[in-house]
């Protein structure tokens, strides 16, 4: 009876210490995690633009989809530095080699943009600014990996699939999430422009309203037919693989065509946009940019002078 309590005690004392073990383990996974959360709810539901007039941004998360792209980047972290560094325990351990990890991404050759968010994501977490951690490439228009050409899966979708999307998504600028939750019942007419309702999976849940914008007057009216001819959801179903920026870029290459003025008349200097860096010289119109941003649910025209004027439409 005694050999049995005194192996029941050992068993006992083993779970308890792997379970101290693993809750020591995970703690900055769960440190982390909560972090995110609280500043999803902080923000989930307010204005930006105030907050940042009143320096009230840091500790806040604005949209859904910025959480999962942060929760996403700090997990990848978090893996890495499971295996590299068994040895950090704390969410204050686990910042001290945030700059060996950004310094991999570097090594491994990840584009600008990729380490950029990483750097951004995992400052939000520790509490930091970004100009705490070590100095990453710069973020240049030509270095931007992601639709420029055909990638590995872009070969898992059918052409037939791949046309449709494609056309659509030239016409109408919309993301994926978008696509796959838009209705027949969506378009409607406003002084002669086919126009789109987008209230369903937008980015940080704003609703807008998009211009249908075919290469041709002729294209259009294809577009806005093939639309009426549908019932319900136009995509219930669209693969994972569909990546649909380089259609976004033409869609907003068109827009802005249908709205700018000729540059060297326009006289207001505010209403001018003149490009930096690799593109230094290059001058668009602001307002006809702004309209384009709007359409794409974006908030800043230089997004769309740096990540979608880039193309032909």
């Amino acid at each position: 009876m005694a050999n049995t309590e005194i192996k029941k005690g050992r068993w006992a004392t083993k779970r308890a210490n792997k379970k101290k073990k693993a809750e020591k383990k995970e703690s900055y996974r769960k440190t982390g995690r909560l972090r995110l959360q609280s500043m999803l709810e902080a923000g989930f539901g307010t204005k930006r633009s105030k907050d940042k007039v009143e320096a009230d941004t840091k500790n806040k998360i604005y949209s859904k989809s910025t959480f999962v792209t942060y929760k996403n980047q700090f997990r990848y972290f978090a893996d890495w530095l499971e295996v590299a560094h068994p040895e950090a325990q704390t969410i204050e351990d686990a910042l001290g080699f945030v700059d060996e990890y950004l310094q991999r991404l570097i090594d491994l050759n990840r584009s600008a943009y990729t380490i950029s968010t990483a750097k951004v994501a995992l400052a939000k977490v520790f509490g930091v600014e970004g100009t705490c951690f070590i100095k990453t490439p710069p973020r240049l228009r030509e270095n931007i990996k992601r639709s420029r050409e055909e990638v590995e899966r872009d070969k898992h979708i059918s052409k037939k699939k791949e046309d449709t999307l494609s056309r659509f998504t030239r016409d109408t600028g919309r993301r994926r999430a978008e696509v796959i939750r838009i209705e027949t019942s969506d378009l409607f007419f406003d002084n002669g422009w086919a126009m789109l309702r987008v209230g369903k999976g937008t980015k940080g849940g704003k609703p807008r309203l998009v211009e249908i914008v075919g290469k041709t007057e002729a294209e259009t009216k294809d577009i806005v037919r093939w639309i009426q001819a549908q019932r319900g959801r136009l995509f219930p179903k669209v693969s994972s693989n569909y990546d649909n920026h380089s259609y976004r870029a033409s869609y907003a290459t068109r827009l802005y065509e249908r709205y700018a003025r000729d540059v060297s008349k326009i006289s207001n200097k505010k209403e001018r946009y003149s490009m930096r860096k690799d593109r230094a010289g290059e001058v668009y119109d602001r307002v006809a940019m702004q309209i384009v941003s709007k359409n794409l649910g974006h908030t800043r025209v230089s997004v769309i002078a740096q990540s979608y004027l880039y193309t032909h439409s």
